[in-house]
C-alpha cells in the first residue's frame, strides 16, 4: 500500500481538494499533516520559518500560527492588529481619544480574534522597549478602557491564555483584561505602584482567578496598606499550589487567607535587599489545622526568629520536604548550629534544605570564620536527604574522611553546593577551599550525584596523569558549580582534561554567583570567567576523545 494513491471523495471547496491531496502523497507523507506531530517540529523552528510555514497550505497554516503566536513578550504585537503602535504615542487629550475610537471602530476584530485565541503566554515589560524603539509608548489605562470599549468578544482579550508576567512602573490596572479564566501561573512586578492603585488591582481581580496555580508577587508597596484586598483575592484562588510574596507581606490576615486554600504547597518570600522597604517581616506561626498540603518553605528571617517560627507551628514543620532560610545579620556559629539541628529533630520528612548566609552590604563584618562540617553533621537525623545548598561568604573545605561519613548518611543525595559563593573584600577569603583531587572521592561514595558545588582552591593544580577513564567516575553529574572560585592552578587544558576524565557524560561548568549573593567577586571577574569558559571548551575536547576511545575499544572486542 505505500505509495498508492487511495480514492476519496472530493467535496466542494479547497478543503476537500486539500484532503484528497494529502491522501495522494502516500502514508510517509501524510505523517506531515498528523497536528501533533506538526507541533512538535514546529516548536523548534523561529519566528520566521513558522511565518513561512503557515503560508505553505492549509494543514500546515493553524499548527504553525499557533506555535508562532503561543508566547508573546510584548502585548504590542497582538494590539498591532487593531491599531498603529505609533498612534498612543506623545499626550493623550480629546482629539486623541477622539482619533483612536476612529480606528478602532474600523478595525478588524475579527482578525485580531483569531490571533488572540492562540496566544497562550504573555511576557510584557512596560519599562523595556519594542523592536528597538527608544520612544515605545508605555500601556495607558486610558487606551486599555479604549479598547475594551470597542472589543466585542467579552471583557478578555486573550481568551486562552495561561501564563501572564507583568512588569510596570505605573497602574497595574491596564493588566486586567489580558486576565483569561484559564490563567493558570500570575507573576506581577510593581515598582512604584501606591497603596490604592495596588488595591484596586486586588479587587478588581477577585474571582476572575479561578484556574490559578501560581502566584507571584514583587511589589514596593508597603503591606499593611494592601493586606485587606489581598488577602481577600487569595481566599478566592482555591486551586493555588505555589505562591511568591516580599518579605514583609507575610502578615496575620495573609497567613489566615493562605492557611484557608487547600492545595497550597509551596510558599516562598520573595529574596530582596534592600531594607527598610522589604525588611522581613517575623512570619506568623501556621496553626494547626491549616495548610493540609504545604512541604515547601521559603522564607526570611534571623536564625532566632526562624527557630521561634518552627516551634510555633509543630504540625506544619513535621510535614515540611524543602526548607530554605535567608540569613541576613550577625552570622553566630552556635545559632547556626542550634537551627540547624532543631530542623534535623523536627522536620524528619525533610528531603531538600537551604540555608543562605549572608552579610549586609557595609556591615563591616570581618571577623567571621568558615563553617565547619559540625553543621552538615548536625543534619545527618534527616536521612531522606537529596539536596543540600548552603551558602556562606568563606569557603567550605571537604576532607575525605567528611566526604564518605556525609555519603553513609544521606546516600541518595543528589545535589551539594556548599560556600562556592565566598566574598573577597573577606581576609583570607580566597586562600583556601577544595582541591580538585577531592572530586573523585566524591565520584566514589555518592553515585547518584547530579550537581555538585564547590570553592576550588587555586594554589593546588589538577593531579591528572594523562588516563581519561579511571575506575571510579560520576555517573550521573550534570552541573558543577565553581561560584566564584579561580582557576585552579596549572595549565586551563589540564583542569579541563581532569574534569571530563572524572565524568561519564560532560556536566556544564557553571561560573556564577548564586542569587543570594550580595559580597564582592573577584577583581579579575571577566578574565576568570574567561578561563573557566577555556576549561569548559577543553573538557568538551577530552569527552569527545575519551568518547571515541571507548568506542574504538568496543569495536575491537568485538572482532
Amino acid at each position: 500500500m505505500i505509495g498508492k494513491q487511495i480514492p476519496v471523495r472530493i467535496g466542494a471547496g479547497d478543503e476537500g481538494a486539500e484532503l484528497a491531496g494529502t491522501w495522494a502523497l502516500g502514508p510517509a507523507a501524510q505523517v506531515l499533516f498528523t497536528p501533533e506531530l506538526l507541533s512538535l517540529v514546529f516548536s523548534y523552528a523561529g519566528s520566521a520559518s513558522l511565518a513561512t510555514s503557515a503560508r505553505v497550505c492549509k494543514g500546515w497554516s493553524d499548527t504553525a500560527l499557533n506555535q508562532l503566536w503561543r508566547d508573546l513578550d510584548s502585548v504590542y504585537p497582538i494590539l498591532e492588529l487593531v491599531f498603529d503602535i505609533s498612534l498612543i504615542k506623545g499626550e493623550h487629550g480629546s482629539l486623541f481619544f477622539k482619533k483612536l475610537t476612529d480606528v478602532l471602530g474600523d478595525a478588524d476584530w475579527n482578525r485580531f480574534q483569531s490571533y488572540a485565541k492562540r496566544v497562550r503566554s504573555l511576557d510584557f515589560d512596560e519599562t523595556m522597549t519594542y523592536q528597538e524603539d527608544p520612544d515605545t509608548p508605555g500601556l495607558d489605562s486610558n487606551v486599555v478602557a479604549a479598547l475594551c470599549l470597542h472589543h466585542p468578544f467579552g471583557a478578555v482579550f486573550l481568551p486562552h491564555l495561561q501564563e501572564l508576567k507583568w512588569t510596570t512602573d505605573g497602574s497595574a490596572l491596564s493588566m486586567l483584561p489580558f486576565l483569561s479564566g484559564e490563567l493558570r501561573h500570575l507573576y506581577i512586578q510593581m515598582s512604584t505602584q501606591t497603596a490604592s492603585t495596588a488595591n484596586e488591582v486586588f479587587k478588581a481581580i477577585t474571582h476572575r482567578t479561578p484556574s490559578l496555580i501560581t502566584f507571584m508577587l514583587e511589589a514596593q508597596v508597603q503591606s499593611p496598606s494592601i493586606d485587606a484586598s489581598l488577602a481577600r483575592w487569595l481566599q478566592t484562588t482555591l486551586n493555588l499550589e505555589e505562591v511568591s510574596l516580599p518579605a514583609n507581606y507575610f502578615s496575620s490576615p495573609l497567613i489566615r487567607a493562605l492557611g484557608s486554600l487547600p492545595k497550597l504547597k509551596k510558599i516562598e518570600q520573595s529574596l530582596t535587599f534592600f531594607p527598610p522597604s522589604d525588611s522581613p517581616r517575623v512570619l506568623q506561626p501556621l496553626p494547626c489545622g491549616t495548610f493540609p498540603q504545604l512541604f515547601h518553605l521559603a522564607f526570611d528571617a534571623t536564625l532566632s526568629d526562624a527557630r521561634k517560627f518552627l516551634l510555633a507551628s509543630p504540625e506544619v514543620g513535621s510535614r515540611l520536604v524543602h526548607i530554605t532560610l535567608h540569613v541576613s545579620g550577625v552570622l553566630d556559629s552556635q545559632n547556626i548550629l542550634n537551627f540547624a539541628g532543631h530542623v534535623a529533630q523536627n522536620c524528619p520528612m525533610m528531603t531538600e534544605f537551604g540555608l543562605d548566609l549572608f552579610i549586609q552590604p557595609g556591615s563591616g563584618e570581618h571577623s567571621l570564620s568558615p563553617l565547619t562540617m559540625e553543621l552538615l553533621e548536625s543534619l545527618y537525623p534527616c536521612t531522606g536527604l537529596k539536596s543540600l545548598e548552603i551558602g556562606h561568604p568563606l569557603p567550605f573545605t571537604f576532607l575525605e574522611d567528611d566526604v564518605k561519613r556525609m555519603a553513609r548518611a544521606w546516600p541518595n543525595m543528589v545535589l551539594i553546593d556548599v560556600c562556592n559563593d565566598i566574598d573577597y573584600s573577606l581576609p583570607h577569603a580566597g586562600l583556601t577551599g577544595n582541591s580538585l583531587s577531592i572530586l573523585p572521592v566524591f565520584a566514589t561514595a555518592l553515585p547518584k550525584l547530579e550537581i555538585l558545588g564547590l570553592y576550588l582552591n587555586k594554589q593546588e593544580a589538577p593531579p591528572f596523569a594523562g588516563n581519561l577513564n579511571p575506575r571510579y567516575q560520576f555517573q550521573t553529574l550534570s552541573e558543577l558549580r565553581v561560584g566564584l572560585s579561580l582557576v585552579p592552578g596549572g595549565p586551563l587544558r589540564q583542569v579541563g582534561f581532569y574534569i571530563a576524565s572524572l565524568c561519564k557524560e560532560l556536566p556544564s561548568i557553571n561560573f556564577q554567583p548564586s542569587n543570594w549573593y550580595t559580597g564582592t567577586p573577584p577583581s579579575d571577574w571577566a578574565e576568570t570567567e574567561k578561563a573557566w569558559k577555556e576549561v569548559e571548551d577543553m573538557a568538551g575536547f577530552a569527552m569527545d576523545v575519551k568518547r571515541a576511545t571507548l568506542s574504538s575499544l568496543r569495536e575491537t572486542a568485538t572482532h
